[in-house]
């Protein structure tokens, strides 16, 4: 049995309030990252977000809501992902909103179907009311994101059914930041969970806000899609492939993400946090510059022996343990109380700013979300002023940072840094930090973006704080914090970084072939965006989810592989010319010591000896060498389409 799919774009221009529902021209936008490339070629100053096909079908984790706008952040296209969002988006009927124009003041978007009947309405709202703090119902008082997001749901709730409606929403960092992230608590028995899931890259919440005028979105309906629900004959495809229903399939292929019996944890955090051993970014990727022995104490005695201690006797053992707010088996996310924790915001607001108690970090990363920041971004930047304030390169008094300055030299051992009494202490100094950044005159500077901020710094103080600051850049000024793994993929050249669109692995590859497995790993991760499938369950999304899509929905003329690597090509010829060399020389001390590890871990590639050698000799000539390497091996796969 297979279904015809049949494209919905809700088409909203916030300037005048009108809207209509349409079936895009163009069918074969089968994808939200085509629809949303699509939309910015016709209109840059919009913004898009939508779901895949899937996103009505039983298939677990096939309901993210991917955005995708021009980043200011980034200066450039660039998409961004939200759990499980797209599970009651898809009862409204549609597969994509396109956003135009700007709301004559700030504005909440209500979207909503029942009975067959659509209501688009924009309500004026003033979210500083509510980010300074909404008193709930119930007694409790909340700030910031979290402030205006229960202020929609108290507000709006009666005008949905049940709990089928979600908000997304901002914080005061769309305000004042190009970093401003989109965030959303899933609503759960009558009340928003626990667990929020955030498009927090790319700082599209920022562009949200400041270009159109929305500070939250509300949406809700009663549609279904009978022919999905019940489309039993899904699991046939994994049956055919993996000889298993697509739960049991899932579980196998996802384990990571739930619970690993040998590693007696799960979850990003809990299975990361394990097998960082000597690999751990920490003190402002100062580690990378200390003895593998030294970075191999400080995982034993602060990490294992208290950090990811204490996050398996608080969440592993008790198994507190739930998902996006899509039904997904995996539940992958790992919560305390109403503290979630992932690998990224946990090491980048972590180790990374000399925090390793869960306590300490709970306290940091929950005040970065109540801001409505992009918590990796929001951790690169904090760590890099927290190095700088500590080397008395920062005058604190003028930027109203406590004369107490962090704790923030590399230490490996309880003796050297007390894990519970320094993590505190740096966690407050983080704390202040953010508020200086977001809020205060004096966090003007920092306002402008890490890279721009530390050539600022540089020209005022006479300082070398751009060669302490680790970035990926774009543009004359856009810059990314890199996903927290200390690989050279991590800080290659491609057209949208920040995200997984590259190769991430922790193993040896040439430059040109590290280019040539760039493009390969990008278009493999278009075919979860794609189908606004969680990158969680990759291992079966890469091998079926274009025979699923292509014979499930009757498309005989899409080809899932060529329409996605031609995307990702549209994209790196539009943006390629912007990608800048690396700057800064602690990012070039990260990809330099990375070739030396590999020699001291014994591999004896002639390639890698070459490349440590002459990384040894000059490190900047070397360095620019490999970055234009990875670059032409990029170029090469794009332009032949051969990425082995």
């Amino acid at each position: 049995m297979t279904h015809r799919s049949v494209l919905y774009e809700l088409n909203v221009d916030l300037s005048t309030g009108r809207w209509g529902l349409a079936c895009p021209t163009d069918q074969k936008l089968i994808g939200p990252v085509q629809y949303a490339w699509d939309r910015y070629q016709k209109d840059p100053h919009s913004l898009t977000f939508g779901g895949g096909l899937l996103a009505g079908s039983p298939l677990p984790g096939t309901r993210r809501m991917i955005f995708g706008a021009y980043s200011d952040q980034w200066e450039g296209f660039y998409v961004s992902a939200l759990g499980g969002a797209m599970y009651v988006f898809n009862r409204v009927g549609a597969n994509y909103v396109w956003l135009r124009g700007r709301a004559e003041v700030d504005s909440v978007l209500l979207i909503r179907l029942k009975d067959g009947e659509y209501s688009v309405r924009l309500d004026a709202m003033e979210p500083e009311t509510y980010w300074q703090g909404y008193a709930a119902q119930g007694g409790r008082t909340w700030e910031g994101f979290y402030g205006l997001q229960r202020y929609c749901f108290d507000r709006y709730r009666g005008e949905y059914d049940g709990d089928w409606f979600r908000i997304l929403a901002t914080g005061p960092a769309a305000r004042h930041t190009k970093e401003g992230a989109i965030g959303s608590n899933q609503v759960k028995r009558g009340d928003l969970s626990v667990i929020d899931d955030w498009a927090g890259r790319g700082g599209l919440g920022s562009r949200l806000l400041q270009h159109h005028g929305v500070a939250a979105i509300v949406f809700g309906g009663d549609w279904q899609d009978p022919g999905l629900k019940a489309a039993r004959e899904l699991d046939e495809y994994f049956l055919q492939r993996f000889g298993q229903r697509a739960i049991a399939a899932d579980l196998a292929l996802s384990q990571k993400y739930r619970y690993v019996p040998e590693f007696n944890t799960g979850g990003t955090f809990g299975v990361n946090m394990h097998q960082a051993d000597d690999r751990l970014f920490s003190f402002n990727y100062q580690s990378v510059r200390h003895a593998d022995a030294e970075r191999l104490e400080q995982h034993d005695h602060l990490i294992a022996g208290h950090y990811l201690k204490q996050f398996n006797e608080e969440i592993i053992v008790p198994r507190n343990f739930d998902h996006c707010g899509e039904p997904c088996a995996v539940a992958c996310k790992k919560y305390s109380g109403e503290h979630k924790k992932d690998y990224e915001p946990y090491a980048a607001l972590g180790p990374n700013c000399g925090v390793f108690d869960q306590r300490a970090a709970e306290r940091l990363n929950k005040y970065a979300d109540t801001l409505g920041l992009d918590a990796i971004q929001a951790g690169g930047t904090v760590a890099w002023i927290m190095e700088l304030a500590a080397d008395g390169l920062l005058p604190a008094a003028d930027f109203g940072l406590p004369a107490a300055g962090p704790r923030f030299t590399f230490a490996s051992r309880p003796d050297q840094f007390d894990r519970v009494a320094d993590s505190a202490h740096n966690a407050e100094y983080a704390q202040a930090v953010l508020r200086m950044i977001v809020f205060s005159p004096e966090g003007a500077v920092f306002r402008r973006g890490l890279r721009a901020a530390a050539k600022a710094l540089d020209a005022r103080y006479g300082i070398q704080s751009l060669q302490r600051a680790v970035f990926t850049a774009h543009g004359a000024e856009g810059c990314m914090v890199p996903n927290q793994y200390w690989t050279p993929g991590m800080f290659s050249p491609m057209p949208i970084m920040g995200k997984y669109f590259s190769y991430y692995e922790n193993k040896y590859l040439p430059p040109a072939a590290l280019g040539r497995k760039n493009v390969e790993r990008f278009v493999f991760e278009l075919y979860s965006e794609n189908s606004g499938a969680c990158r969680f369950h990759r291992k079966w999304v890469e091998d079926i989810i274009d025979d699923i899509i292509v014979t499930h929905f009757d498309l005989p003329n899409v080809d899932y592989w060529g329409d996605n690597f031609r995307l990702a090509k549209a994209i790196h010829d539009h943006q390629s010319a912007a990608s800048a060399p690396w700057e800064s020389e602690r990012v070039v001390d990260i990809i330099a010591e990375f070739h030396a590890k590999w020699v001291r871990d014994g591999l004896r590639e002639p390639e890698l000896l070459d490349w440590a050698a002459r990384f040894a000799a000059d490190k900047w000539v070397t360095a620019r060498a490999y970055w234009q390497a990875v670059f032409d091996g990029m170029a090469e796969a794009f332009a032949t389409g051969q990425t082995r």
